[in-house]
């Protein structure tokens, strides 16, 4: 198989100051349309000298900043939007999950790798933005910024948590 459909893809979130256990069976929060990121990037040094080979400039990787996860979803009363706010609202640290579906058909489908375990992102981080959108032509949205704090890891768990 080639790849896989995003349909399905679970993200989690814990509660303020909190993780999320590695056997966690909640379904993930409400509504979501998209999740991208993390937007990694490092930060580039130029190392060059009087002496860089044949003049060309020299890099080497500085700081490795993990960037940001960005959210969209329909704005309803029991989607992720609410949360969202709240965490936005008391400006704490929060740990999330990103578990990627395996067939496109169930939230409860996860990834599979190749040594039987399932695939997510584990990444902390603090909710930096909300936007809500009421187009008169089209559906009530609402879009989120996670700014992630430390290391990310993409990890290949025996869980779906």
């Amino acid at each position: 198989m080639a790849g896989f459909s995003g349909l399905g893809t679970i993200l989690r979130m814990s509660s303020a100051g909190g993780t999320i256990g590695s056997t966690s069976t909640a379904a993930g929060m409400a509504d979501l349309t998209n999740i991208s990121g993390p937007s990694m990037s490092a930060e580039e040094i130029d190392v060059s000298s009087y002496d860089s080979a044949g003049g060309y400039r020299e890099f080497v990787a500085g700081f490795l900043d993990a960037g940001e996860i960005s959210l969209e979803g329909n704005l309803t009363a029991a989607g992720g939007a609410v949360d969202l706010v709240d965490a936005f609202n008391d400006g704490l640290e929060r740990q999330f999950h990103a578990v990627f579906p395996a067939t496109g058909t169930s939230t409860s489908a996860a990834l599979v790798n190749a040594s039987g375990g399932y695939l997510r992102w584990v990444l902390e981080g603090t909710v930096t933005g909300v936007e809500t959108a009421a187009p008169y032509d089209d559906k009530l949205s609402f879009s989120a910024t996670v700014r992630i704090s430390g290391e990310p890891f993409l990890v290949a768990s025996s869980s779906s948590g």
